[in-house]
């Protein structure tokens, strides 16, 4: 079992993170004893940043790296795919969208070495109208504009291998990272398999997604990645 990293964007998740940290310690613990938890903090102001270095404090197989002050969703994963350290690299988000009991059998989809990239997709949704047709339009646009073939494009279920990961160019600081990795990934012409995830409403807080300002600047994203391509070409 190769080293895994399985790291996660945090933004003012106090109420969701020690779950998540106590869930993801067992079921990682329960598939391979070389493995880091990495939590990134974008500049929470809640007390999540001082509830992730207590969990780091407490054991050793916990990391924390912190913005000074919140970036967006786009940096946090890129500042998570820096920092990991693991040789496959695994993301969601800190309110769970996906059972992490899921991550054994995703993991071992990638014992096969033809494979680069696991990403899974939702069988079901509970959203908001607002945000069911944000996703729904935002997942129709990058299938449309850059070819991409998933079901589910947005999905914070992913696992890449990490010399994969190495050849991938990734600037979004948006929503739009998750579609940019697809791109990019499509573009270098790794291979991926999809894995069906049953969708976890979250429990605490709300999405920092469901918003006009958040659409906006996705959408401003996709038009700046859509004229860098059309240059290139």
């Amino acid at each position: 079992m190769p080293r895994v990293t399985l790291f996660c964007p945090v933004h003012d998740e106090r109420e969701s993170l020690p779950a998540l940290v106590e869930k993801a310690l067992g079921v990682l613990g329960g598939v391979t004893p070389d493995f880091e938890l990495l939590i990134v903090d974008d500049g929470s102001r809640d007390g999540s940043g001082e509830l992730a270095d207590a969990a780091a404090a407490e054991d050793a197989r916990v990391r924390v790296v912190h913005h000074a002050r919140h970036r967006g969703y786009g940096q946090a994963l890129r500042t998570g795919f820096t920092e990991a350290r693991g040789d496959v690299v695994a993301y969601t988000d800190c309110d769970e969208p996906g059972d992490l009991h899921l991550l054994p059998d995703a993991l071992r989809l990638l014992d096969d070495p033809a494979l680069d990239l696991v990403v899974g997709y939702r069988l079901q949704r509970a959203d908001t109208p607002r945000r069911w047709l944000y996703s729904k339009g935002y997942n129709l646009l990058v299938r449309a504009l850059f070819g991409v073939r998933v079901r589910d494009v947005n999905f914070s279920f992913k696992l890449i291998r990490r010399d994969a990961l190495r050849r991938l160019s990734l600037q979004a600081e948006s929503a739009f990272i998750d579609g940019e990795l697809l791109i990019e990934a499509a573009r270098q012409g790794l291979r991926l398999a999809e894995i069906p995830v049953i969708y976890r409403a979250r429990v605490h807080g709300h999405s920092h997604f469901d918003s006009l300002g958040a659409a906006t600047a996705t959408l401003g994203e996709i038009w700046s990645y859509w004229r860098r391509r059309r240059r290139r070409a």
